[in-house]
C-alpha cells in the first residue's frame, strides 16, 4: 500500500496506527495472511501478530468483526475495501497525473 494511503489512514481509528488499520483493511479485502505479508514485505507471523494486537485494541475477535466495526466507525469506507481508494489517493499525490 502506498505510504500516502497509510498516512491517510493514520489517526482515523481511535488509538490505532496506520499500519494497524492497513493490515485489517487488506484482510477485509479478502487477502490471506500470506498475501498481506508478501504485499507489505513482512513475515506472515508478523501479520498474524499485528492482526491479534489490532483485534485486541478494537475489542473484536475476527476479520469479519474488525471489518464491521471499522466500517461502522468510519475508520474505513466501502470504497477503500474495493481497492479503488488506493488508486484515487495515489493519483491525488502524483503531480504527473
Amino acid at each position: 500500500m502506498p505510504q500516502e494511503v497509510v498516512e491517510d489512514l493514520e489517526g482515523r481509528a481511535d488509538g490505532l496506527s496506520g499500519r494497524e488499520v492497513e493490515i485489517p483493511l487488506q484482510a477485509a479485502r479478502g487477502m490471506s495472511n500470506q498475501q498481506i505479508a508478501a504485499s507489505l514485505h513482512l513475515f506472515e507471523a508478523t501479520v498474524k501478530r499485528h492482526l491479534a494486537n489490532t483485534y485486541s485494541k478494537m475489542g473484536v475477535g475476527s476479520r469479519t468483526e474488525a471489518t464491521r466495526k471499522a466500517l461502522a466507525n468510519g475508520w474505513i469506507s466501502s470504497l477503500e475495501l474495493s481497492g479503488s481508494y488506493e488508486n484515487d489517493t495515489r493519483d491525488r499525490h502524483d503531480p504527473q497525473r
